[in-house]
């Protein structure tokens, strides 16, 4: 069992320990917070529990990290620095999974920046890439 569930049991059984001896059923709107905030609970563990996941894989660390890069670029307005980045990316990795999240990343910042040719290039490269090492 997961450990995100493990303390919402936790916290719906200390939630019934905390009902007096003898008294009556809580009410329906009580019951309902409480599955709402178990929810809510839940939903928070899991946001835990998968950023745990990419931060302890290199390669979706290093491809969470570069749309994080393109995120910051495009809300200061300036989608083409994102290019540079992954551009240099692309020099000083040779990791088949980082570099394809790096070609993908690449062709739709110089796509959206009016660069549709050179996204082609860059896109197509990739492709080149991914068929040579299927092979």
């Amino acid at each position: 069992m997961k450990m995100h569930k493990r303390i919402a049991a936790i916290v719906a059984l200390t939630g019934c320990w905390l009902v007096p001896m003898g008294a009556s059923a809580q009410a329906p709107e009580d019951l309902a917070k409480m599955q709402q905030f178990l929810s809510l609970m839940t939903s928070y563990f899991d946001i835990i529990e998968s950023t745990y996941d990419i931060n302890s894989d290199a390669e979706k660390a290093a491809i969470f990290q570069m749309q994080k890069i393109q995120e910051v670029y495009e809300s200061r307005g300036e989608k083409a620095r994102a290019i540079g980045v992954f551009q240099q990316v692309l020099k000083e990795t040779d990791n088949p999974t980082i570099r394809n999240a790096a070609y993908m990343l690449l062709g739709d910042a110089l796509k959206e920046t009016g660069r549709a040719d050179e996204a082609i290039k860059f896109l197509q490269e990739g492709l080149r890439e991914n068929i040579n090492n299927a092979k």
